[in-house]
């Protein structure tokens, strides 16, 4: 799409958005759904249409519209949630008087909530027959062709909200990540760790050797960094009496960047007193093997055409171990 039809799409957008400020309808805040996409799909999805029809199962469901199909007096549209997508069946003598006309002026992108029963149609899917429909929020940029997606890596990147709308890999991602972090931060609970913050910003750039991003604190005229490791104040907190300490921290280190480095990353950062790099070691295998298992149910892994087991034991080597079983070239 050319940026002229875009700004034309926008500008006719935005006229629509003025039309519903007039009717007083922009941006209602009083509709509430009461179900979720993939908790309908996983709750009703092996029922029969008779028996859905049997139970008349009544639920409000809102998401952004991803596709829209208008077939004279009756309509489909699907419907995306955080948890997935549902498909709506449209009617124009279920719904108020207007309300399907004005639907038909509704884009692609548009936020709307609808509430209705639960039926299954003619090539069993699972479906939800509107006798309510509202537009919640309106979509004033369009979104990427529904069949070629958001393809482009550098728009990805920088548009990370239109990425998250059409792609459900990267969708996964973010899920499992949160997943991650929670599941490390039950995991060091358990074993009494404590979890701490501790200063972003410095007086010097310790604990790593990184080029530091630089900042002046006005009130007290002085340099600052922002931390590159959060290590010098972990190791404090350890001499306060503190034994166990750990953070997910965010750091800052003023360097390249590209897909595999951020100049802004997370990093867990944890001591422990009482133990050597073993001890760690066993702890942090036990982790990595809870972990896999929990958030995929198993502890085998693919990432990059490889497979990974963490269910078998890790090899221990040492740094000299390691170079000369991964390169076959080096002698003694």
């Amino acid at each position: 799409m050319s940026d002229k039809d875009e700004n034309f799409l926008i500008a006719e957008r935005r006229r629509k958005l003025d039309l519903l400020r007039e009717q007083g309808a922009a941006f209602p805040n009083d509709f509430r759904r009461n179900a979720l996409a993939d908790e309908l799909h996983r709750t009703w999805g092996e029922h029969d249409d008779d028996t859905l029809k049997a139970e008349a199962i009544e639920v409000a469901v809102a998401g952004r519209m991803l596709a829209k199909r208008v077939m004279g007096k009756s309509s489909f549209i699907k419907l995306a949630d955080r948890s997935g997508q549902i498909q709506i069946r449209l009617e124009r003598d279920r719904l108020p008087d207007g309300v399907y006309q004005n639907f038909k002026k509704w884009d692609v992108g548009d936020i709307v909530g609808a509430r209705g029963k639960l039926f299954r149609t003619m090539t069993g899917e699972l479906t939800v027959m509107a006798d309510e429909l509202r537009i919640l929020t309106k979509s004033l940029r369009p979104l990427p062709e529904k069949f070629h997606g958001l393809s482009d890596q550098e728009t990805r990147y920088r548009q990370r909200y239109v990425d998250l709308i059409m792609n459900d890999d990267s969708r996964r991602v973010f899920q499992t990540r949160t997943r991650m972090i929670a599941y490390i931060r039950a995991f060091l609970d358990a074993q009494d760790f404590m979890e701490v913050e501790t200063p972003m910003m410095q007086p010097i750039a310790g604990g790593a050797i990184a080029r530091p991003f630089r900042t002046h604190h006005n009130a007290l005229d002085m340099p600052l960094y922002l931390r590159i490791a959060p290590e010098l104040n972990l190791k404090r907190l350890v001499v306060g009496g503190f034994e166990r300490v750990y953070e997910i921290n965010r750091n800052f280190r003023n360097e390249g960047v590209s897909t595999q480095h951020n100049p802004e990353f997370t990093m867990l950062e944890l001591y422990r007193a009482y133990a050597d790099y073993r001890d760690l070691i066993d702890m942090i295998e036990a982790l990595l093997r809870g972990m896999t298992d929990s958030l995929f149910g198993t502890t085998k892994i693919s990432y990059q055409g490889e497979t990974y087991d963490f269910g078998k034991p890790f090899d221990r080597l040492t740094v000299e171990e390691a170079i000369l079983r991964y390169n076959a070239d080096i002698e003694r």
